[in-house]
Formats: C-alpha cells, sequence, structure tokens
C-alpha cells in the first residue's frame, strides 16, 4: 500500500499503545492490529478526496464534531435499528455492535456512508462493510483487512457499489493528511 499511496513522514496523531488500551476500553472490544498499525503509519487524513478512516486520537475542530469515537459511532448509527425493524427490506441486514456480528463504524465517505467491521471472531479476521448515506439495503460486504480494502480501492481492484463512479480513476496523492490539531 505504501507504494501507492505514500504515508506522510510525520503522520498526524500516530497514537500510542496506552491510548490504544483507553479506546479498546471505551469501545468495548480489542481491535485489528492492522487498523493500529495503520493509524501509526497514516495518522489522521482522507483517501481519493472522498473518504477516512476515524482516527479516536484525532482532535476534530469543528465545533459540532465528536467527543470521542464511541459517540461518532453512536451518530452514524442514529436511527438504524428503528429502520430495520420499521423497513427491513429497506435497510442493511446486521446488527450492531455489541451483538454478535454487529458493525463497528470506523470510516466514512463524503456521502454519508459509513464503512464498519462486522465484529465476528477474532478482531484479526473481521470483514468490512461499506453502507450507503442512507444506511439502506444498498452495501459491500468484503473478506479482507482495512489495510487490504485501502490497497484495493487505491488500486482500482476493489469499487464498492456504495462510492460514487467518480471516485475512479483515483486522483494522486490517494492519501491527504490532515493538519496537525
Amino acid at each position: 500500500m505504501a507504494k501507492l499511496a505514500p504515508p506522510p513522514a510525520k503522520p498526524v496523531a500516530p497514537g500510542n499503545a496506552e491510548g490504544w488500551l483507553e479506546v479498546e476500553k471505551q469501545i468495548g472490544t480489542p481491535l485489528p492490529a492492522d487498523f493500529k498499525d495503520y493509524i501509526s503509519i497514516y495518522g489522521a487524513g482522507q483517501w481519493t478526496d472522498f473518504f477516512g478512516i476515524m482516527n479516536p486520537f484525532y482532535v476534530w475542530k469543528h465545533p459540532k464534531s465528536s467527543e470521542s469515537w464511541r459517540e461518532w459511532i453512536g451518530k452514524r448509527f442514529e436511527g438504524y435499528e428503528d429502520f430495520q425493524q420499521k423497513w427491513p427490506k429497506d435497510t442493511a441486514p446486521f446488527p450492531l455492535f455489541p451483538k454478535n456480528d454487529g458493525l463497528l463504524a470506523f470510516g466514512y465517505d463524503d456521502n454519508g456512508g459509513t464503512i464498519c467491521w462486522q465484529t465476528k471472531g477474532n478482531p484479526d479476521s473481521w470483514r468490512i462493510v461499506c453502507l450507503d448515506g442512507k444506511l439502506s439495503e444498498e452495501y459491500d460486504v468484503l473478506d479482507m483487512s482495512l489495510t487490504g480494502f485501502l490497497d484495493a480501492v487505491i488500486s482500482e481492484k476493489v469499487l464498492p457499489k456504495t462510492f460514487p463512479e467518480d471516485v475512479f480513476p483515483v486522483k494522486k496523492p490517494a492519501f491527504r493528511p490532515y493538519t496537525n490539531q
């Protein structure tokens, strides 16, 4: 992946071991090792000028931003379970974390979509689920790690149907780091 999208020389908010322990305690689960490695190498930023991976160590400057990653997750799925009950055929068929196989949000796209892990089994084997901005029946399930997903999207081997067509071909640079906190 580093050949396709070189990481910044000084990643913004790369985290540390103590910080990860606190994040995992707040979320209530261990997280995939490649996610933690990714954050330490790339820090906070956006991919293809369209989607980003939430960095629990980055302090957002926007006044309405979430105080914590856990709060952000709650906001991403606001109303999701109500939609599932009222319109089950029109909503993605996944429960939410901490339920078995539940979705745990870790990324977003500029169209309101959410990138999640399906939390089944060992965190290092969690699948990726991309939901559209309406949390509807339009979604992608990808049996790959976060870094595998990023590599596949940047190299255009995977074109999620929840992403608009104009994301491709991928513009360079593929990764743009956020500014320091």
